[in-house]
């Protein structure tokens, strides 16, 4: 059975979160996995806090009301990641979805993530975003880091959910790439849908050899373009996005030549922050 892991945090990209992942549990016959994390440790967080002034802590009585104060804090959060996974488990309700799961933890966000991950086929989280509740730390902040521990794929959603129609695969010849190229070719996730298949490079017989293969994965199926240009792959890959209008890039996290630099690194860094399509990366 397909299990997909969606991590939700308070935030507008929640909603988003469930969209994708409706999306990719009806076409996959999934189950979907909510995940909220609580950050927190009272006494670290208070003393920290406190820093210099940890003096006034000292005073009889300061530092428990203080931590009791935290406590109280921690209860409340545990209240509002409830009625987040209720909203979220009615949202995927409404959406078509009954096979699902709910899940809360206090730790570390990214720690979370990947020990859930051992159990799902595919992760799903928000891409960062500019509200001040991500600037405290919070899981859109941690988009990288979960990409570069997570051995299964992830989706970065967008703020805005728009259903798939047309995909690109940012394809290099290396093995994640060729790994996330024989899911797309395979996955009912993407049954139907308008493929492209992008080659950042020179024309070159290596770069020749990696697009016949590529496209010999999609023999008799309509719908496939293989697309080869030169320039930086942040640069084409955007324009394409823009010409194509493509809803969703699929790509390695670990690729050769110059879509080496695709992840984790400041190409697909700032296509996931500044994109308008969601990104499906392979390790």
């Amino acid at each position: 059975m397909t299990r997909l892991l969606a991590c939700l945090d308070v935030s507008h990209y929640s909603q988003t979160v469930c969209e994708h992942a409706a999306w990719a549990a009806s076409r996959l016959d999934a189950t979907v996995e909510l995940l909220h994390v609580i950050q927190r440790n009272a006494t670290e967080e208070v003393r920290e806090e406190l820093g210099d002034t940890m003096d006034l802590a000292s005073k009889p009585g300061l530092l428990d009301e203080i931590l009791s104060l935290k406590v109280a804090e921690g209860h409340l959060a545990g209240r509002q990641g409830e009625l987040l996974l209720q909203a979220a488990t009615d949202q995927l309700r409404a959406l078509g979805i009954e096979r699902i799961e709910t899940t809360q933890r206090e730790g570390g966000i990214v720690e979370t993530i990947t020990e859930r991950e051992a159990f799902s086929d595919m992760v799903i989280i928000g891409k960062r975003g500019a509200q001040a509740n991500f600037a405290k730390g919070h899981l859109g902040s941690k988009v990288e880091r979960v990409v570069r521990q997570c051995q299964k794929p992830v989706l970065v959603a967008t703020r805005v959910y728009k259903q798939p129609q047309r995909i690109a695969i940012a394809f290099d010849g290396g093995p994640s790439s060729r790994k996330a190229l024989e899911y797309v070719s395979t996955s009912p996730l993407f049954g139907g849908l308008e493929i492209d298949i992008a080659l950042v490079g020179g024309y070159t017989d290596r770069n020749a050899a990696h697009i016949d293969w590529a496209q010999s994965q999609f023999t008799g199926r309509p719908g496939v373009t293989a697309i080869q240009r030169e320039g930086s792959p942040d640069g084409v890959l955007q324009q394409l996005a823009l010409e194509r209008a493509i809803d969703m890039f699929v790509m390695g996290a670990y690729g050769h030549s110059p879509l080496r630099r695709m992840l984790v690194g400041s190409t697909t860094t700032q296509m996931i922050r500044s994109g308008q399509m969601s990104v499906l990366l392979f390790r």
